[in-house]
């Protein structure tokens, strides 16, 4: 014998499936929109790899391979974009993939 379900009052219940589908909307275009990068197989960023020394910071690493005239700011900005890292904090060992600028002049 199966139980069988009887809707008392039809408002509540649509009301209720509305409410269930615009969560499950709003939910869905928060988990899409999560993740702002892109990715594709065209266009690729050059970089060089550096093995990070004792004593190096990412300050030192990116005033040795930015171009002349570059901010250091910006650079170890883009470095810590680049590689996905939280805070500022690199070990010896670490390898890290540095953004190659050119000089527009």
């Amino acid at each position: 014998m199966k139980k069988r379900y009887r809707i008392v009052n039809k408002r509540k219940f649509i009301s209720f499936l509305a409410l269930i589908l615009t969560i499950i909307t709003i939910s869905t275009m928060f988990l899409l929109m999560r993740d702002n990068k892109v990715y594709s197989s065209t266009y690729e960023e050059n970089y060089i790899n550096v093995k990070v020394e004792k004593g190096d910071t990412l300050w030192n690493i990116a005033i040795n391979y930015m171009p002349k005239g570059y901010d250091v700011r910006k650079m170890v900005f883009e470095i810590i974009e680049f590689n996905d890292i939280e805070g500022a904090s690199i070990y010896p060992g670490d390898l890290i993939k540095v953004p190659i600028k050119y000089n527009s002049k």
